[in-house]
């Protein structure tokens, strides 16, 4: 079987793979130009970043790319309705909203023509999407992603929890494309997902492992050597998250050292509160993005293990697209429809 594509309002992808939103900027315009470039659907992350920083990504990726491109946003983050602004300024081809809901963006979405896709990774939560005006698309986020995970089994597969939430979206009147999320890495993966009537899939931790990802070298050379993930409960923002193995707590900067300053990133947070009980997130993340793994956080899936090589985009895609033996149109998959 060929792999199916995939609409977003006017822009075509030619394949359902739909490159993860890695923040802190793990992908910026070059990761996200080369999936494009690749067929894919490129997107930009946009937490951790000012707006004008946002602004000079997305026309970079533009200047490199005419496929799909669109912008991961976290609702959680406080600076949420500025980097919208960016996205609406830029008319950018879709944004995909995680990290906290509200009805309110999709909605202002919609009123620019702009498509929207919303992660979410409940029953509950597809309930609510289903009736929510604007969203266009849904992405299903398991507990086999990295990072903050929203499930509240944060253990649970994708094929645990697709089945579930795909019904209740359908049950509830959506018709949009719906997304697998969390442990997917190959060929097979895709076709298990699109099997289970996913539109496609999302992929975070094979991007991040490719020369155009922005990790710093000694971030991905943690992910390389690393055999697998572990769950933990001390993220001050709340949720559990997903990390290499091994992670501790106590390494973690806090607020409480030299060179570590609260820039209120987050509308909501532990260690703000209380700088004793939980380390400063976007400082961990930004100290491994910049290569110092050894004082910082590294957010993975649990299947990194299988992952051996850095490798450029273009050869991730040629892997994902070289079943054994098979040839043939691709076909179309669910539009990602612009509302009227």
């Amino acid at each position: 079987m060929t792999l199916p594509s995939l609409r977003f309002g006017s822009k075509m992808a030619r394949y359902c793979i739909v490159q993860g939103g890695m923040s802190i900027r793990i992908s910026l315009s070059r990761l996200a130009a080369a999936v494009a470039n690749a067929g894919g659907v490129g997107t930009i992350g946009g937490m951790g970043m000012p707006p004008e920083e946002l602004r000079q990504e997305i026309r970079a990726a533009r200047s490199m790319s005419r496929g799909v491109i669109g912008v991961n946003l976290m609702y959680a983050g406080t600076i949420f309705d500025h980097l919208l602004e960016t996205c609406i300024e830029e008319l950018v081809d879709f944004v995909a909203i995680g990290a906290g809901f509200a009805r309110a963006p999709f909605k202002k979405l919609a009123q620019f023509g702009i498509p929207s896709l919303c992660i979410i990774s409940s029953e509950k939560a597809a309930r609510i999407a289903a009736r929510t005006e604007g969203i266009t698309g849904v992405v299903v986020e398991s507990g086999q992603a990295g990072g903050h995970l929203g499930p509240e089994n944060p253990n649970i597969s994708t094929w645990e929890l697709f089945p579930g939430v795909l019904k209740a979206l359908r049950e509830h009147g959506f018709i949009g494309p719906v997304i697998a999320a969390g442990g997917i890495l190959h060929r097979s993966d895709v076709d298990r997902a699109l099997r289970m009537g996913a539109d496609g899939v999302q992929m975070g931790i094979r991007f991040a492992m490719t020369e155009e990802s922005s990790a710093s070298p000694q971030m991905k050379q943690a992910w390389q050597r690393a055999t697998g993930s572990q769950v933990e409960d001390w993220s001050p923002t709340g949720m559990a998250s997903r990390a290499i193995v091994p992670h501790t707590d106590e390494r973690l900067p806090r607020i409480t050292q030299d060179g570590v300053r609260c820039t209120t990133c987050l509308k909501f947070c532990r260690h703000r509160n209380d700088p004793a009980v939980s380390h400063c997130i976007s400082t961990a993340l930004t100290r491994s993005q910049r290569g110092d793994v050894a004082n910082g956080l590294v957010f993975t899936g649990p299947r990194v293990g299988e992952i051996f090589d850095i490798v450029p985009v273009a050869e991730v895609f040629r892997r994902l697209l070289t079943p054994a033996g098979q040839t043939g149109s691709a076909r179309v998959g669910r539009p990602l429809v612009t509302p009227p």
